[in-house]
Formats: structure tokens, C-alpha cells, sequence
């Protein structure tokens, strides 16, 4: 996807922003130029988690929303992981899907499947999920249409503007969905975004092929048994 001007007038003032702050690693505190594409701008996906909270309502003040997502990323920052038990993570999953179900979300599994419990003892985290998919995934595919239903283009662009940056909060897209979820979800809603975060950050993936639905335990990957 092209860079809009809307994204790119973002994209700047991102930077202006944290031109106002030692830079993190270092090195120079200046704009740069010309601006990167989008995707490749790391200054901007890695930085703005690293500068003082006023930095982060600055940027967040000028997107919509942009107050509700920053509470959520103030909560993620300054919050501890604790792993979750595998009872605890089948239930979150079944509630997540139950609620999406709900929502009129298609091509999901059944809340009421059998869920395995697998870990690296099974079988290999890339094997299993070379054939597996997430099985929240249409909660994300459907995510920019809800923004821009809510606010428009403005609300398209900022969900692409924002994807790659929340991503780096945790490295999953998982995170990039749960801030966003006040930019995309109908306010008052139940939050379709949740179980997929809360099992993110207690240690387990979900995973959905034909023939089962699963979590797999990466509660020690995480440095959280």
C-alpha cells in the first residue's frame, strides 16, 4: 500500500516529536530524510516505546482514538506478564471465539472443539504452525474495514499507519490489534481483540488447522514458568 499524505504528514510529526528526546541508542535525534517508507521506518517502530509517556500522548493526541489506544499502550508498557495455566488459556480461547461467533465473525472454529494442549515436547513451534493458522485471524483481517467504518479514510490510514509500530510492542500482531481495537470496535462492544493479547502475554499461541484447534505452551520461551 502507497503512503497516503495523511500517513506521511503523521510520519513527520512523529519524528518531529522525537526530535525533542535524546535518541535511545545513541545516535542522532534528527528527522530523516527523505522520509523511509513506512514499513522500513524503524526509527519511528521502535523508538517512541523508548522515550518518556509525554512523548507517546503527543503522537497519540493527533490520531483518532487516540487517547483510548495510548491508555492501552501505557497498560501494556507498564504491566507484568504472569502465565497463564492451560485451563485458564482454553478458556480464554473458547471466550474469544464464543465472542466473535457472536459478533457475526465467519470462518472461525467452533468455541465448543476440543482444544489441544501442545508444547515443544509435542512437536517443534515452527512445525506446528507451518500447517496451522491463527485461529483470530479473521478478527484481524476484518479490523481496517471496522476503522474506516467508524471514522472513514482517516481511520483506514491510521490503522496501516500504526500496524508496524504496535507490532514491535511484542513482536506479534496480536498487541497492534489490542491497541487499536478503540479505532476499530463500536464503542461499548465486546472487545474481540482480548483473548488473543491475554494469551499472548500469558505465554500461549493459539493455532487452528482442519483437523484440531490448539495452544502451544511458550510460557518458558517467554521467561514466564
Amino acid at each position: 500500500m502507497n503512503k497516503t499524505s495523511q500517513q506521511q504528514a503523521w510520519q513527520l510529526r512523529w519524528h518531529e516529536i522525537l526530535n525533542d528526546y535524546p535518541d535511545p541508542d545513541g545516535g542522532p535525534s534528527i528527522t530523516p530524510d527523505p522520509l523511509p517508507n513506512l514499513d522500513s521506518d524503524f526509527r519511528l517502530h521502535f523508538n517512541l516505546w523508548q522515550v518518556p509517556p509525554e512523548a507517546r500522548q503527543r503522537a497519540f493526541a493527533i490520531l483518532p482514538s487516540g487517547n483510548d489506544m495510548l491508555a492501552r499502550v501505557e497498560r501494556h508498557l507498564s504491566a507484568q506478564r504472569r502465565p497463564l495455566d492451560p485451563e485458564q488459556a482454553i478458556g480464554l480461547l473458547r471466550t474469544g471465539l464464543r465472542l466473535a461467533h457472536s459478533a457475526g465473525v465467519k470462518r472461525l472454529p467452533g468455541h465448543e472443539m476440543q482444544i489441544d494442549v501442545l508444547s515443544e515436547v509435542d512437536i517443534p513451534l515452527l512445525d506446528v504452525f507451518q500447517s496451522a493458522d491463527d485461529p483470530f485471524y479473521e478478527i484481524r483481517d476484518g479490523l481496517s474495514a471496522r476503522a474506516m467504518a467508524h471514522h472513514g479514510e482517516i481511520g483506514f490510514d491510521a490503522y496501516f499507519f500504526l500496524s508496524e509500530p504496535l507490532y514491535r510492542l511484542r513482536s506479534s500482531y496480536h498487541s497492534a490489534d489490542w491497541v487499536m481495537w478503540p479505532l476499530c470496535g463500536d464503542p461499548g462492544a465486546a472487545d474481540l481483540t482480548e483473548a488473543g493479547y491475554l494469551l499472548q502475554e500469558g505465554g500461549w499461541s493459539p493455532g487452528w488447522t482442519d483437523e484440531r484447534l490448539f495452544i502451544f505452551d511458550r510460557r518458558k520461551e517467554f521467561g514466564l514458568s
